[in-house]
């Protein structure tokens, strides 16, 4: 189970939202200052990683702090111009920019797509709206790209990932349906932008957010050897300390922002001010997406909106190689605060509410949650058993012995109790602050349950119905041979050795797949989650339909025997 959830974490970078609790101390500016450097306090030591905050209330920016090391090799401090990489807090500069050009009056965020990319004319009906709000269905890049052969140390940039996106034929679901995080909407946004202005992401981006609001500390990384002053390295935590862990992209829109903590406050800033950009644009900021059955979803634009012990706070978070970020807002008491970090171990989530909390709980408007600390019942434990696919191929499957829940999975078998946090709720990883979750308010036997991670959100995890079966039935010389995917340009072959059968790829190591159905098969690479053979109607083996994380039904087909 351990092993499942660290590759869960590596498999999905993308989700951030957490609402952290912590115990509100005095309301004196100095005792307030005090409880933000406690917070901090852990990475205030030499040796460790570093951590940057900047907080506004009020219209101003009130504090800052800067504690850890910039670069652990040399010894060198974080400082209040320490540049950070901040990874998905991107996203709502791209949007920002695309709402930019509606306001010119050169596009409206519900075009269709293939308006401004014409490349796209045959996928699926998509509006830029649903690309902002992460539900136009898209496979995500993040796994297109290491499926067909990129590894982490492969330069990644814009110009590669929009060849392979474009190459897609298909998508996760139909437009407007669900809600779905993606990277490779606002991969696509980025390009909008390059195409509709005339100017690359970056080059728009300074022109008309960064300079006229004064942050001369931020810009989009597109260029691998660009110098960058004050540019921190990023650290990955292991069993024997730091090391560095390389972003070796090139990519924007979706990321790719350099920026400070106090540049991030100075927008944060302009959500009040307004300096730039104009009241329509501000509500169009706040639009949340509704779906095509009416359900209004939590995002908006490259934020996420979220009550928090009484309050309306509006965030998002980000996580690349060793890089960690995090901007809340809450609008009603004019108060911001932008944490960086550059150290995979930093939860900055945990340390923004700590400071919300530190800042705000004083106000009237502010309700510590009260906890459920009633304990589910024998007839709702039994109504939570099931097995649920969280990603094609990754399920839990959820027992019972009428007095406790059990969890497990099918990288291991052996059910772990789940301890009740409430009624439905129940601790999976106090490590990884991972909890499972069952809908309330339903009739009968809840059809999801939420796989909530801490600081990178929640993903529903749907009740499936799996079948008995037989690992031993499946006849692993059947499926041998070799399997093109003209989606992703890109070759693997099958063989058997022994009663295994194994999947190959020139960039990879050769990998186990395992089946778990009739003719669908697991396997231990996190970008092959689910291996579905399709055959002909003589029964014979024709290709395959690859899916990993929001990457689904990618075709392979068949080689000819010769």
């Amino acid at each position: 189970m351990r092993r499942f959830l660290f590759l869960l974490l590596l498999a999905w970078p993308a989700f951030q939202d957490a609402r952290a609790q912590a115990a509100p101390p005095p309301h004196s500016a100095p005792a307030t200052e005090a409880a933000v450097r406690a917070l901090l306090a852990p990475w205030d030591r030499p040796g460790m990683p570093g951590v940057a905050v900047s907080i506004t209330l009020d219209g101003r920016i009130v504090q800052h702090a800067e504690v850890g090391s910039a670069d652990l090799e040399q010894a060198t401090p974080v400082t209040p111009d320490s540049v950070f990489h901040v990874a998905s807090v991107s996203k709502q500069f791209t949007a920002f920019a695309i709402l930019l050009l509606e306001q010119d009056g050169k596009l409206s965020i519900d075009d269709p797509l293939s308006r401004h990319l014409p490349e796209t004319a045959d996928w699926a009906p998509m509006t830029l709206r649903q690309l902002l709000n992460h539900t136009a269905g898209l496979r995500d890049f993040g796994t297109l790209m290491p499926a067909a052969g990129w590894r982490e140390e492969d330069l990644l940039t814009d110009e590669q990932v929009l060849r392979m996106v474009l190459r897609q034929r298909g998508g996760n679901f139909a437009p407007g349906s669900r809600y779905q995080y993606n990277n490779t909407g606002y991969a696509l946004l980025g390009e909008v932008v390059r195409r509709v202005s005339g100017q690359s992401l970056r080059a728009f981006c300074d022109e008309r957010i960064f300079q006229p609001l004064g942050m001369r500390d931020t810009r989009f990384g597109d260029e691998i050897d660009d110098r960058v002053p004050h540019r921190v390295p990023s650290w990955r935590s292991t069993k024997d300390g730091y090391v560095r862990d390389v972003l070796n992209s090139t990519t924007t829109g979706s990321t790719g922002l350099l920026t400070t903590a106090a540049d991030l406050s100075r927008w944060a800033l302009n959500f009040e001010t307004h300096a730039v950009g104009n009241a329509a644009l501000f509500t169009r900021m706040r639009e949340q997406g509704v779906l095509v059955d009416g359900t209004v979803n939590f995002y908006a634009l490259g934020q996420e909106r979220h009550a928090w012990n009484g309050l309306d706070t509006w965030s998002h978070g980000g996580r690349d190689a060793g890089y960690r970020a995090f901007l809340l807002r809450v609008p009603g008491e004019r108060f911001s605060v932008a944490v960086v970090a550059n150290a995979n171990d930093v939860d900055t989530s945990e340390i923004a509410y700590g400071v919300a909390a530190a800042y705000l709980s004083h106000r009237p408007g502010y309700l510590v949650s009260s906890t459920d600390k009633s304990g589910p019942g024998r007839r709702q434990l039994a109504a939570y058993a099931g097995d649920y696919e969280l990603f094609p191929g990754y399920f839990f499957r959820v027992t019972s012995d009428g007095r406790r829940l059990f969890v497990a999975t099918l990288d291991d078998p052996d059910p772990e109790a789940l301890p009740a946090l409430s009624a439905n709720r129940f601790l999976l990883s106090e490590k990884f602050n991972q909890v499972l979750e069952f809908p309330t308010g339903g009739k009968g036997r809840p059809d999801r349950l939420h796989f909530v991670i801490g600081q990178y959100g929640r993903i529903d995890a749907l009740r499936v119905k799996l079948a008995a079966f037989d690992p031993a039935s499946a006849r692993a010389g059947e499926f041998a041979g070799r399997y093109h995917s003209d989606e992703l340009d890109t070759d693997y072959v099958l063989t058997v050795e022994g009663d295994q059968l194994r999947i190959h790829h020139p960039r990879w190591p050769t990998a186990t797949l395992q089946p778990y159905q009739r003719d669908l098969f697991r396997s231990s690479a996190w970008f092959l989650q689910k291996i579905a053979f399709q055959r002909d109607g003589a029964g014979r083996v024709t290709g395959f339909l690859l899916s990993g994380p929001v990457a689904e039904n990618i075709i392979f087909k068949r080689f000819p025997e010769r």
